[in-house]
């Protein structure tokens, strides 16, 4: 007899996995009660309230830009490092008040910009506005408190460190950052669990989890860039190789939090149907990277992450298919094999799993 499946078995069962504390149970209690007696606002009034809150500041943009406050570079630093002072006393002491916190939203990234700009204009040195930047990203991911702001920094710092790859001509450490992003991924959406129950990592998690899944796929949108001289196309092999075995891990982790037996034919089934795959797209990583998304999208049940898999999937499979060079018959045939072949796996798939709940 199935046991029923309730909020307090799912504990226990995430508790007996070692995925949460003991502790954990109370805590996540004392959200949902304190969630419960928020009332929400409605979407509709949120957006009005968020477009009024960026459009009152307009005026004073253009107040800075026209009265010639940031002619020179070192004005520029001075307003911007007085806007993103601002935008954080504002943030950390308006209380729950939206209009509030997208004003200084605003405010904040606007002087980020009129820092960034000036730290340009006045050292001309990529290296120290790309440092900066990062070291600016850094401080504000742990002292702002915001998603939005949270979520772009993330973005902002990789853009930086691809510069700095880029001036250092270092074209191959595009590799390592790409494989440093990736498992940085995995960890945080394994760990979603502990992540929501932690102190600390409870409002860094949701921003930071999704900057990840971003940040690594539009590193890898260079991959697909036509006669792009940032990296050889033939090196992309490097990442797909790294992103292999990643998700050779991530799917091994799966089949023993599940219960399934390490060494058994579903087990080989899957990594060896992962490896014939890989060894087919060798040469276009962002397939693997949005495979191993839409892995952790199904894993976690989230609607999000399945479809932001789906939307870069369908993106990398659209070039991978347009830069082949092979006719487009072949290119027919080949787009035919991988769909009976997929289907043929599906079917293996499901007799497996079935099988092995029936004798279990």
């Amino acid at each position: 007899m199935s046991k029923q499946l309730t909020l307090g078995t799912v504990l226990d069962d995430l508790i007996a996995q070692k995925q949460l504390s003991n502790e954990a149970p109370a805590e996540i209690a004392k959200t949902l009660s304190v969630s419960l007696e928020q009332v929400s606002t409605p979407w509709f009034v949120s957006a009005l309230i968020a477009v009024s809150a960026w459009l009152s500041v307009i005026p004073f943009l253009a107040f800075i830009f026209l009265s010639g406050l940031v002619e020179k570079p070192i004005l520029g630093i001075i307003v911007g490092f007085i806007l993103l002072i601002g935008s954080v006393i504002l943030h950390n002491s308006k209380g729950n008040i939206l209009f509030l916190d997208q004003l200084s939203l605003a405010l904040n990234l606007t002087g980020q910009v009129l820092l960034i700009v000036g730290i340009a204009a006045e050292s001309k040195d990529v290296v120290a506005v790309c440092l900066a930047i990062l070291f600016m990203e850094m401080l504000l991911i742990n002292i702002y408190s915001d998603q939005i702001l949270r979520f772009l920094s993330v973005l902002i710092a990789t853009v930086a460190v691809l510069v700095l790859i880029y001036d250092f001509k270092f074209y191959q450490g595009i590799h390592i950052l790409i494989v440093l992003i990736a498992m940085g991924a995995v960890w945080f959406w394994i760990r979603e669990a502990s992540h929501l129950t932690d102190k600390v990592m409870a409002s860094l998690h949701q921003p930071l989890a999704y900057a990840f899944i971003i940040a690594l796929q539009m590193i890898l949108l260079l991959s697909i860039l036509p006669n792009s001289k940032f990296i050889p196309p033939v090196t992309w092999w490097h990442s797909s190789f790294s992103l292999t075995i990643l998700l050779l891990a991530l799917e091994y982790y799966i089949l023993r939090s599940n219960n399934i037996i390490t060494f058994s034919m579903e087990t080989y089934t899957i990594l060896a149907g992962t490896l014939l795959v890989a060894l087919l797209l060798y040469q276009s990583s962002g397939i693997i990277a949005s495979i191993i998304v839409l892995v952790l999208g199904f894993q976690q049940g989230n609607r999000v992450l399945i479809g932001l898999a789906l939307v870069f999937l369908s993106i990398f499979l659209i070039a991978y298919y347009y830069y082949l060079d092979i006719t487009l018959l072949m290119k027919s045939i080949s787009l035919m094999s991988a769909g009976l072949a997929l289907l043929g796996l599906r079917f293996i798939f499901k007799r497996i799993f079935l099988l092995s709940e029936g004798e279990q």
